[in-house]
């Protein structure tokens, strides 16, 4: 338990730091933005290969830094954030199609390791399998993950959003929501249900998780959304932002409602990951917290919701 406080206090004071970094220059969140990215990938590609799912683990470790320079490319020529989404799904259906093509073309390789897995198919269904799995990988959850370079970088996008100090003031906000509430979330989930105990959540699942906890997490997790908004718009150019966005406290209260309900869903989705990996931890890089996913796995749901949540606000 201490060396999961200590890394948990670790992580928040690194992630503060971060927010510091940000007011001097885009890159460094970017670059931590990437390595989530392909840290959380490798692990998963990991847990698909231990339920049978074969991927390319080098396409999910490429496919992030790709990603990112063809979402610095589509800022530099400044197009629009739906037409940038189109082309990051043209990216992850191109590699994957690449990995298939080459499982397929590699036949020597890839009968061994049809031979070597004991798998029971021909070179051009594996190829398909291979192709399709790693898919699953590039999109859960790297391709999630990296929606936050659009939150992060909207001052680059003035395109779009014009006044320049509103879009970083705006950028702050959100990627604060996007960091805070899950950790709400989940620790108040872990300490109602703790106090409370009572009915299981989804015992098959995640056996500690209880009834208790999720109202637990939900209200805390709503009450961190709301506070968030009063916090920020107690100063004067935070609220004069809002106001021109039309961004009211009701309107964080409903987001914040389903943040914290989707939060859980994405750790229970985790959760039964894990169990059809039969592994305990996605990987062991966070002593006392697991690997990378195992830490973010609210986070990365509530990315999606922060930001669908942005382009409401533009």
């Amino acid at each position: 338990m201490k060396q999961r406080v200590f890394t948990g206090a670790a992580l928040v004071a690194f992630l503060v730091l971060l927010f510091f970094t940000k007011s001097v220059t885009t890159y460094v969140f970017d670059a931590f933005i990437v390595y989530l990215a392909v840290v959380a990938g490798i692990e998963m590609a990991d847990m698909l290969s231990k339920m049978g799912l074969y991927n390319s683990k080098p396409a999910v470790i490429a496919y992030p830094i790709f990603a990112y320079a063809l979402f610095k490319f589509s800022v530099y020529k400044q197009l629009s954030i739906y037409l940038v989404i189109v082309l990051q799904i043209a990216l992850i259906i191109l590699i994957a199609g690449i990995v298939a093509l080459i499982c397929l073309l590699a036949k020597k390789k890839s009968d061994n390791e049809i031979k070597t897995r004991k798998i029971t198919c021909t070179i051009e269904q594996f190829s398909l399998f291979k192709g399709v799995q790693t898919l699953f990988a590039l999109v859960y959850p790297a391709f999630l993950i990296l929606l936050l370079l659009y939150v992060n970088n909207l001052e680059s996008l003035n395109y779009i959003f014009t006044e320049l100090n509103a879009a970083y003031s705006v950028s702050l906000f959100l990627l604060i929501y996007a960091f805070v509430v899950p950790m709400f979330v989940d620790t108040f989930a872990m300490l109602t249900g703790a106090l409370f105990k009572g009915k299981k959540l989804c015992e098959k699942l995640s056996p500690k998780k209880t009834i208790s906890g999720a109202i637990g997490g939900l209200i805390w997790g709503t009450a961190c959304a709301v506070a968030l908004f009063f916090l920020f718009n107690s100063i004067d150019k935070f609220r004069l932002i809002f106001i021109d966005i039309n961004l009211t406290w009701w309107m964080v209260l409903i987001v914040g409602i389903i943040s914290s309900i989707l939060c859980q869903i994405g750790d229970l989705f985790e959760s039964f990951l894990k169990r059809k990996a039969n592994i305990k931890d996605s990987g062991d890089i966070l002593p006392g917290h697991g690997g990378v996913l195992d830490r973010i796995d609210s986070h990365i749901i509530n990315i999606v919701i922060t930001f669908v949540f942005m382009l409401i606000l533009l």
